[in-house]
């Protein structure tokens, strides 16, 4: 029932006969009111609503945002209104400023506020203290519980944890969920997993088990497991998914919470199988329940992976405007993230990587990299900072340097024989595109899968069949190294019109597909249908926006374009004329600092002097440095531009023009 309250005019509009003392906090209904009220405010309206009661008056429209008079208008309309007279915004009457102002010095903070963390933490240690565990527990469950960080930050997360008693630390499950969440966070999966096990023992590791015995084992490990799995990369059957979404339907519909990272987690299972619409389905599910919950960080990373997907998907418009919205829910997290900065700036770098601009992301793979590989990272933001950071690096640096970023990812704790193939199929794509290709066929052979050369080389409407995202890259493999072994073979069109029939495709894979196409109907002198396939890589790429596909195989392209029966053909359209402008725009020189692989200043000149035939004294007695020291730059300089030995190191900076 709405609390009748007095519509005066205020002070200004007409004199006021003699000041009157506010009540001190009002009858116990209106402080009741007023604190039901804030408590379910967030952080940024019980800011405003502090200003408004410390000027009972009201204060001018203009000193609050017009969004901010909405929301408040919205949750607080009995008792805030607009003045057009002023203009001013305030209470109806001043009388209620004081027990708001008491409802707001007493509420529990919100987990949004960037003072929460400190002030929980305040609350947590001093009922500790009282010997109220138990409230303790409960403040730290409702303050985020497994989820805590992401309100208050990783350091806060930690001196909660720690606060408590030892038993509590290994007993409860918020405390031990919060303290695996912490490793996770931090780039520690075996720590995460030490922690499950040695609160639930060894089995709890096992997905699989545990979602087959739900009796045995409690919903909250359950769910959370599910969580780990997507940092561990662990396959999701499709037995294990219908278990979890039965094990979703134990979740309160208003745990927002526990409800949007359920679907967080879902959604890197369905990125891995390619279903990209449901993927994005799943991803706007969790991104309401997190805006529900305020959760600002949890919903960065909803925005962020939509972005990697439209990626993934080669639609670069709609990454753009996702990766916007990423960077705007970062800016509303109350606290310093490091490590989801770095994530934002991997994203940045490849947009700018596909809009032309290489310096970006080189600089990001050389000043950045082992800061961001080693912190918080799941599959598919590792599987985007791969495809690209190895291309970029092959393209514009040098191979040795690809190789060794790809090497870097080897020895990652979490990595699994699917991110094993991952990687080495960029590892061959990086040598069949620097004409290496026994090395490419080398490291194919060792691959022990049923899609072999054998297969490929037999396989007609088998590739129309592929469900398996790793069996098509594995077979597209094999196609590039025939088409360039034998593009006379009379079966490799028909493989690929097969190939380009398979709705399992990605549009980038259909776009790779069809300058093979282009490539092999050109060899065997048909015009036309070397004509159209080319249109269409073209046009599909400036649909999508992307380069990528076409970087990767920009030998043939070139030779494609260079046609005088194809190249004016093709460029006809002012799409394909614009997605070529910008895939020579990838080609341009990239600043001094990106094309010399990050090298500092000495490390330059160390290099030059070693290119020269200076030995490690002469160059010390040249730059007036010690050889310990001449030592320690060359292992940088080895380490920054993929080289392993002295003369590998002088063979590229001279293939690279950075000496004569």
């Amino acid at each position: 029932m709405p609390l009748p309250l007095s519509t005066a005019g205020r002070a200004g509009r007409q004199p006021r006969q003699s000041p009157r003392k506010p009540r001190p906090a009002g009858a116990p209904a209106v402080r009741a009111l007023a604190r039901d009220l804030v408590s379910g405010l967030d952080a940024d309206e019980r800011a405003a609503l502090s200003r408004l009661a410390a000027a009972p008056q009201g204060l001018a429209v203009d000193a609050l945002e017009p969004a901010m008079l909405e929301r408040l208008s919205r949750r607080l309309g009995n008792c805030l209104k607009l003045d057009p007279a002023g203009p001013t915004f305030g209470f109806t009457t001043a009388d209620l400023a004081a027990p708001f102002a008491a409802a707001l010095r007493d509420a529990a903070p919100p987990r949004s506020n960037a003072a929460a963390g400190g002030a929980t933490l305040t609350a947590i240690r001093a009922l500790l203290s009282a010997g109220d565990e138990a409230g303790a527990l409960a403040l730290f469950r409702r303050a985020g519980g497994v989820f805590f960080m992401h309100f208050h930050g990783l350091d806060a997360c930690l001196e909660a944890v720690r606060a408590f008693p030892q038993e509590m630390r290994e007993g409860e499950s918020a405390l031990v969920f919060a303290l695996a969440m912490h490793a996770l966070k931090s780039g520690n999966v075996s720590r995460a997993r030490f922690l499950i096990a040695q609160r639930y023992g060894a089995e709890a590791n096992d997905l699989g088990l545990i979602l087959a015995r739900p009796g045995r084992f409690p919903l909250d490990l359950r769910l959370f497991r599910f969580l780990m799995a997507m940092y561990e990369d662990t396959a999701i059957t499709d037995a294990m998914r219908t278990q979890l979404f039965d094990a979703l339907g134990e979740v309160p519909i208003d745990d927002h919470l526990q409800r949007g990272s359920f679907y967080n987690a879902m959604l890197e299972v369905f990125v891995r199988r390619r279903e990209f619409d449901a993927a994005g389905a799943l991803a706007q599910r969790a991104r309401h329940h997190y805006g529900r919950a305020d959760a600002h960080l949890l919903g960065f990373y909803i925005d962020l992976y939509q972005a990697i997907l439209a990626l993934m998907r080669g639609v670069l418009p709609e990454a753009e405007v996702h990766c916007r919205a990423a960077a705007a829910a970062l800016r509303q997290v109350p606290f310093d993230t490091a490590s989801d900065a770095r994530l934002l700036g991997l994203v940045q770098a490849v947009l700018r990587y596909e809009r032309g601009e290489v310096e970006a992301l080189v600089r990001f793979l050389n000043e950045e990299f082992d800061k961001f590989a080693y912190g918080e990272l799941w599959p598919t933001v590792a599987e985007l900072a791969i495809n690209y950071g190895a291309q970029a690096l092959a393209r514009h640096v040098a191979i040795p340097a690809a190789r060794l970023f790809l090497d870097k990812w080897r020895i990652q704790e979490w990595r699994s024989n699917r991110f094993r193939l991952i990687i080495t199929l960029r590892e061959v794509t990086i040598l069949q595109s620097g004409n290496r290709w026994q090395e490419a066929a080398d490291l194919l052979v060792a691959v022990q899968a049923r899609i072999n050369r054998t297969w490929v080389e037999s396989a007609a409407d088998s590739l129309l069949r592929l469900v398996d995202p790793q069996e098509i890259a594995l077979a597209m493999a094999w196609l590039r190294h025939l088409i360039w072994e034998v593009p006379s073979r009379p079966m490799l069109r028909e493989q690929l019109a097969e190939l380009l029939r398979n709705d399992h495709l990605t549009e980038r894979q259909r776009i790779t597909a069809l300058i093979w196409s282009a490539h092999v109907a050109r060899l065997q002198r048909d015009v036309t249908a070397a004509r159209g396939a080319l249109v269409k890589a073209l046009e599909a790429s400036g649909r999508l926006g992307t380069v990528m596909p076409l970087v990767e195989e920009s030998g043939l392209l070139e030779r494609l374009l260079a046609d005088k029966r194809l190249g004016p053909f093709a460029l006809a359209s002012g799409e394909a004329r614009t997605i070529v402008r910008r895939l020579k725009a990838t080609d341009a020189p990239v600043s001094e600092r990106a094309r010399r692989a990050g090298l500092t200043r000495q490390e330059m000149k160390v290099l030059t002097l070693a290119v020269e035939g200076g030995t490690n004294k002469y160059i010390a007695r040249s730059l007036g440095l010690s050889e310990v020291t001449v030592k320690f730059h060359l292992s940088n300089v080895y380490r920054k531009i993929g080289c392993r030995r002295r003369a590998e190191a002088i063979a590229t900076a001279r293939a690279l023009g950075w000496v004569a």
